[in-house]
């Protein structure tokens, strides 16, 4: 999609206030709305090729590596574009609306995996690579983003330039990712996007340092560096906060999970509902994406203010699906098995 089109979807967006303006019109919004789902849409077919790509070069690494991948949701692109610290963020500068992950054992084989992208560069251009391994998030986020740049066959091809996200993690970094977002999902903390009680996002941040230690990578910042120091404030949080028995709760109630023993590459449409503490899943093979993404689309519309979340991603089987998103099913065991064993419990 070139610079043309792109300057003609941020101009049709209307500066972008439509969809934040409660006052806007049904017509507006819905316009505004059809726009930005239509260029969520066009990152498919690069976000395919980056995702096949990645999936070869992470199982050859690690037979038991997780890929997936995934259309960024529209509550999360309309926080990006008017959250407090970006008020100047556009559409067509944001990295992750196409992205896709891989999810390996351990440090070792994230960084042979990373090799393999430094040594064997892609055809199209790296635009950014940031490391919140070496230099953690503050709230305890630790992975490694690659932001691509489609090229495509041609300078006029459709999606030449589209920008596609990687993202790079280990089980350990992938449990702690999982549990905020499972937290979120069931309080509305909103921790993932700096939001939320002091308690929750200083309990993630140390849950973190406690995750870096463990890995013997960079510490998070403004954390205990004494290890004493870090689990007495870790252990103090998680009994007040009761976050164990907190997510146990939320797992057992979210386990509506379809039987599915296929095993080819379709879209998943994830259908999430705390307040009814059930969760559902349906597939969709992949030449019937767009019906999965006309559902999807719906479905995000009926859930705007709620708690409710639908997510549209795609994997080789159900069985992968929830190891690469488990939060979707609340599905926190490893997370709280290696928290209680940090916690000497």
């Amino acid at each position: 999609m070139d610079g043309s089109v792109a300057r003609m979807v941020e101009k049709r967006l209307l500066c972008k206030e439509l969809v934040a303006d409660s006052d806007s019109s049904i017509e507006e919004f819905e316009r505004a709305w059809s726009v930005v789902e239509n260029w969520r849409v066009a990152h498919r077919y690069p976000l395919n090729a980056f995702h096949m790509t990645l999936r070869n070069r992470a199982i050859h690494i690690d037979r038991s590596a997780l890929t997936a991948q995934r259309l960024k949701r529209m509550p999360s692109i309309f926080r990006k574009l008017y959250r407090t610290t970006t008020k100047t963020m556009q559409l067509t500068q944001m990295q992750d609306i196409g992205g896709c992950r891989a999810v390996v054992g351990n440090l070792g084989r994230l960084k042979c995996l990373l090799w393999e992208y430094e040594t064997k560069p892609l055809r199209s251009e790296l635009s950014n690579r940031r490391d919140y391994i070496d230099t953690p998030k503050d709230d305890g986020y630790r992975s490694v983003h690659l932001m691509y740049r489609y090229s495509g066959r041609a300078s006029s091809s459709y999606w030449h330039r589209l920008r596609i996200e990687i993202q790079i993690r280990t089980k350990l970094q992938h449990a702690w990712a999982t549990a905020v977002e499972t937290v979120d999902a069931f309080t509305g903390e909103h921790v993932k996007f700096g939001g939320g009680s002091d308690e929750w996002r200083r309990f993630f941040a140390l849950v973190g340092a406690a995750h870096a230690k463990q890995e013997k990578t960079s510490e998070v910042p403004f954390t205990p560096t004494r290890e004493r120091e870090l689990k007495e404030e870790l252990d103090h949080l998680e009994r007040s906060l009761s976050v164990v028995e907190s997510l146990n709760q939320y797992a057992s109630i979210a386990t509506h999970l379809a039987r599915n023993k296929r095993h080819s590459r379709d879209w998943y449409l994830i259908d999430m509902k705390p307040d009814e503490n059930s969760s559902y899943i349906y597939t969709y093979p992949l030449q019937q994406f767009g019906e999965a993404e006309e559902e999807f689309s719906r479905k995000e519309r009926e859930y705007r203010d709620t708690k409710n979340q639908a997510a549209l991603v795609s994997a080789t089987s159900v069985r992968e699906l929830k190891r690469a998103y488990p939060n979707y099913f609340a599905d926190t065991k490893f997370f709280v098995s290696n928290l209680q064993k940090y916690l000497g419990r």
